[in-house]
């Protein structure tokens, strides 16, 4: 018995491979790298990271989720593949840049720097953008 318990004491299982980043995410702040701000908090604008997905989703209703893959490598995450979540009109891609923008994205595969990420806090930039994430 002692031997079993030693055994599994010694065994890591990996079920979250990108740890704290897995989870539900509310946009609070855009900002811009040339310092204009745009308060977040009181919209409802989430992001919602799981195995190799990731939804944006506005719960107020003023855009249609946009679910997409993610890769992450170190300090980067590549998107890719965007499509709308909208089950009666057959999940169509995203195909115009404008509809990525709402979420703070600036093109249809974009990569983003991961500056800042901890259990309740996470800052992502792209060229010019700054993005400030809470978790819930």
């Amino acid at each position: 018995m002692g031997a079993v318990c030693g055994l599994m004491a010694s065994c890591h299982v990996e079920t979250q491979p990108h740890g704290d980043l897995y989870g539900f995410w509310h946009l609070e702040a855009v900002d811009t790298i040339g310092g204009a701000s745009c308060d977040m908090g009181e919209r409802r604008i989430f992001w919602s990271f799981e195995n190799k997905l990731v939804e944006c989703a506005d719960r107020d209703g003023g855009s249609l989720p946009v679910v997409m893959r993610f890769e992450r490598e170190g300090d980067s995450l590549f998107f890719d593949k965007p499509f709308f979540s909208d089950r009666p009109n057959g999940d169509p891609p995203v195909e115009d840049v404008t509809s990525m923008q709402y979420y703070g994205l600036q093109s249809l595969r974009p990569r983003l720097c991961v500056e800042h990420l901890s259990s309740d806090r996470m800052t992502l930039s792209q060229q010019r953008i700054r993005l400030s994430f809470r978790k819930l």
